[in-house]
Parts: structure tokens; C-alpha cells; sequence
């Protein structure tokens, strides 16, 4: 990734403030995981003004679908990635249950991009979200999503939390650090 767009995903927006995910970005997260800039590229925001999950993004040349422009799967990755983000952060522990995309027009590869995401229904455990990704001028739009997430149960979240630690503990003896789980 170019230095410019390092700096440009990590420029915090007047109004928005920098946030971090409740749970660990490792090399093996899809969205989150990749630090060579050569896939996704992300960075998570919060809008001051209303509380809307930010997200800046740029896809590599390696989330390439058509010639030159971003698989739509890695625009739709985005999307869920911001709106289970947003639900996140809400105070929703949530996983998709369903995810439509709607798109509008092709992502070109590098290009800077803003995923704008929002918790707009909560009905019991199922949370409901939208998004769109744009530029960051908000006058292209390249995709819209809609998400129906389901918030994960205490047994649920402790069995993440288990499969957490032990994919951060494969992660570390892989890289040759300590193992750090129990018993070590």
C-alpha cells in the first residue's frame, strides 16, 4: 500500500472519532487481517454527530474481480464488516444471518472509499442494519447492503471466546512467540 493511502485511511474526519473493534484483528481475519494494503485495507470510525460505524477502506489489487475493479464480494465484506461492526459496538454481539447487497457501480481497485453503516432495528435478538459504501465525497455510491444479524447468546460469545484464544495462540507459536493459553 502507498504511503498515501496509509495516511489517508489513518486521518481521523472532523467529527469522527477512531475506534477499535472488542475483538482482536489477526492475520487470519478476512477484512481485518491483511497488513500489506495487497487485499482490504480498513480502518473503523464513529460519526460524533449520530453514532454511525465509519469505515475507510481501500480494496489491493488482490480483492480484484473484474480487470482493474474489486471482486463484489469484497465490497459485500466490506458492508457486513461495518454493520456487524456497528451492531458490535452498539452493544449487539451479532453474527449475519442474511446480507443483501444491492450494486450500483463498479469499485476501481485503490480507489478511496467510505462504508457508512447503522443499526436501525432491534427487535429482541434480531438487530437490523444498513450501509453504503461510497467515495468519500458521498456523491458515488458503489454498493448498499442490508443486514439481519442475530445477538449471540452467553454460550455463544464464550465459545467465541474460547475459539478466539486458540486461533491467537496458534497465531503466536506459528510466528514463534510464547504460546500464551492456558496452561503455558
Amino acid at each position: 500500500m502507498t504511503n498515501d493511502a496509509t495516511r489517508w485511511l489513518d486521518i481521523t474526519e472532523p467529527g469522527w472519532t477512531r475506534v477499535e473493534l472488542p475483538f482482536p484483528s489477526t492475520s487470519s481475519r478476512f477484512v481485518t487481517g491483511d497488513t500489506t494494503g495487497r487485499r482490504l485495507s480498513v480502518r473503523f470510525y464513529r460519526r460524533d454527530a449520530d453514532g454511525a460505524l465509519m469505515l475507510k477502506a481501500r480494496c489491493g489489487p488482490d480483492a480484484q474481480g473484474p480487470p482493474g475493479h474489486a471482486h463484489g464480494g469484497s465490497m459485500a465484506a466490506l458492508l457486513d464488516e461495518a454493520m456487524g461492526a456497528a451492531a458490535w459496538l452498539s452493544g449487539h454481539p451479532v453474527l449475519a444471518a442474511e446480507l443483501n447487497v444491492t450494486f450500483k457501480r463498479m469499485l476501481p481497485l485503490e480507489t478511496a472509499c467510505v462504508v457508512e453503516a447503522e443499526v436501525v432495528e432491534v427487535d429482541d435478538r434480531k438487530i437490523h442494519a444498513s450501509s453504503v459504501l461510497r467515495d468519500p465525497a458521498g456523491g458515488i455510491v458503489y454498493c448498499t447492503g442490508r443486514a439481519l444479524l442475530i445477538e449471540l447468546d452467553e454460550r455463544q460469545l464464550a465459545d467465541l471466546a474460547t475459539l478466539t484464544m486458540e486461533m491467537l495462540d496458534r497465531e503466536r507459536r506459528e510466528a514463534g512467540e510464547p504460546d500464551q493459553g492456558k496452561g503455558s
